[in-house]
């Protein structure tokens, strides 16, 4: 079976397998030593594993496998597992499980279920679109085939398989392999986009929010086109950033948490007639802690590939259900059969434009009588070295904010957040799979010390590898965003900031990396041309100021406010 399964991957696409090893995965793991096609990239932890299988499928659009063996190494995978189903990616989780006839006697690392042992089939239920065990190796081929399905129909997402070791060493009776599967776009209404295309030609002032799913479904040349043609302003969520240009004309920037100025002024101006929100599904940190000037005095429209998630954020005058790219194409068309005189950029565009944050440059961020090193500044210089090509993992903390408001989001790059389930640590695996997925670009993760300190071990996985990925530490000596709540809240911090600073460059030189320390703008300059020119992995610590607050984190200290004093957000 082991062997039907590899040989089913290949027949996928599928080039690595992310994971850790353990007893009963030991025969599926010869398989892959065997297999010419696929090649196994072996994580120090299986969480990391997850992630880098997700930022693979990020990166990529194509599936990625993560295999794990039974009990722990099933539950370390579980939070990049359901980071993966969060971000709409592809990917597939293998899982091993002790010998059938022994489930439920106590076998070790058993997790079959029961009153004294976790079942990681229930367990990922909720992570996945679909969690199951495997019952007898002839029903392999279809669950294989159902599993692909699940996997790419609608919303992409993550599914799981579990597998006792002794069906692993059983022959498969139907020895066909399965074709590659790939669901195919539906079609929207066309007379959901004809009444789409009457409200936008008689709309004033409409403007566009885009998402996740806009970035999913590879609808940035059609959101380009829109934007031109009928000269609607753009603003992205933070999960969507890197689908529309900044530095586009109809650009607005970030709207939501990692905000800037610029989409929040655009967003919540009550001159806004129509809002088209294009794969967003408004949660708490897209739609600005549920800001009721957003859907309030004005039209709001929903696209998005998940009819389920239509409506879920807030009342709509009019859903649409279909993959974004498909019904852009469509309103395109539809557009062009009696096209009206297109808009043109105005006065309320172009103050609200200036307030772009996103094009401060970092010397002028970073103010020269103050000694400390602004994190913003960092970001800003990186937006202005880095190829635009670039392939930039962003971790959670302050790091979404200063990525969101201070890196220009440029045609041919990607920026990629795991933000909804918004583990920390995310990015250092995330960008070894990235590389994996795009060895000739070059690919960049931002994390904190904090997050660091979570997953660090995994430079040793881009040191074995010799994958010259960039990983930019901001460190602040601990959970600065937090320290910076707590601080706005209560007036002071308490138990978020550590008390012997973290010298991750130490950390990454004994991993096998190579590693500068930076406490200046030039000394951070430098930094990255040395880390460009490097042919292996290469972190750069830069220590920064603690108490440097993000625009956009005052939102988000207002919706915790509000959380704490158990108060409903009004208007949604």
């Amino acid at each position: 079976m082991s062997s039907w399964l590899v040989d089913a991957l290949c027949a996928q696409g599928v080039e690595y397998v992310f994971g850790v090893p353990g007893g009963p995965l030991l025969s599926f793991y010869e398989e892959l030593e065997n297999s010419p096609g696929l090649r196994l990239v072996l994580a120090r932890h299986e969480e990391a594993a997850a992630f880098m299988a997700d930022g693979y499928a990020q990166a990529s659009g194509r599936l990625a496998v993560v295999c794990a063996t039974t009990g722990p190494g099933a539950m370390h995978a579980l939070t990049g597992v359901a980071s993966a189903t969060s971000d709409a990616m592809p990917l597939l989780l293998i899982t091993a499980q002790t010998v059938a006839s022994a489930s439920g006697r106590s076998g070790l690392q058993d997790s079959s279920g029961g009153n004294w042992s976790v079942d990681t089939v229930e367990m990922f239920r909720t992570a996945t679109k679909l969690s199951t065990r495997l019952a007898h190796p002839g029903q392999l081929p279809w669950l294989f085939r159902h599993l692909m399905r699940t996997i790419w129909s609608g919303r992409p997402g993550a599914a799981h398989l579990s597998v006792s070791s002794d069906m692993m060493n059983s022959p498969v009776p139907d020895a066909s392999l399965p074709l590659p599967y790939r669901a195919a776009s539906t079609a929207p209404d066309p007379a959901a986009v004809e009444l789409l295309a009457q409200k936008l030609r008689r709309s004033r002032r409409p403007v566009i929010l885009a998402g996740q799913g806009a970035k999913v479904s590879g609808a940035a040349g059609s959101l380009q086109q829109l934007a031109q043609s009928a000269g609607i302003p753009v603003a992205t969520t933070l999960k969507g950033k890197g689908v529309f240009p900044e530095d586009h004309p109809w650009a607005l920037g970030v709207f939501g948490l990692g905000g800037g100025p610029a989409a929040f002024d655009y967003l919540l101006s009550p001159e806004v007639d129509l809002l088209l929100v294009i794969g967003s599904g408004l949660g708490e940190a897209a739609a600005n802690a549920f800001d009721s000037r957003l859907v309030t005095g004005r039209q709001v429209v929903q696209i998005d590939v998940d009819p389920l998630r239509l409506g879920a954020g807030c009342d709509l005058d009019q859903p649409i259900a279909g993959d974004a790219d498909t019904v852009l194409r469509a309103l395109l068309a539809e557009l062009a059969d009696a096209p009206t005189t297109p808009r043109v950029r105005d006065g309320v565009l172009t103050a609200a434009q200036d307030r772009l944050l996103a094009r401060v440059p970092a010397s002028a961020l970073q103010k020269k009588d103050h000694a400390v090193l602004s994190a913003s500044a960092v970001v800003s210089r990186m937006s202005e070295r880095l190829p635009e090509n670039t392939v930039l993992y962003t971790d959670n903390g302050n790091c979404l904010s200063w990525v969101g408001q201070h890196y220009r989001s440029r045609p041919g790059g990607q920026i990629h957040f795991s933000f909804n389930v918004a583990s920390m640590g995310c990015s250092t695996g995330s960008a070894i799979g990235g590389k994996l997925a795009h060895p000739d670009r070059t690919v960049v993760a931002v994390t904190g010390d904090a997050a660091f300190a979570m997953s660090g071990m995994e430079l040793h996985t881009a040191a074995e590898l010799g994958l010259p990925v960039i990983w930019v530490v901001l460190n602040n000596g601990g959970n600065a965003m937090v320290l910076n709540i707590q601080d706005s809240i209560y007036g002071h911090g308490s138990r978020s900031m550590f008390d012997r600073p973290i010298d991750t460059a130490a950390i990454a030189r004994g991993l096998g990396a190579q590693a500068r320390t930076a406490a200046d703008l030039e000394s951070f300059t430098e930094a990255l041309s040395e880390a460009l020119e490097s042919d292996g992995p290469f972190l750069i610590e830069v220590h920064v100021d603690p108490a440097e607050v993000p625009w956009a984190l005052s939102t988000r200290i207002t919706s915790l406010r509000s959380a704490f004093a158990d108060l409903p957000a009004s208007g949604w």
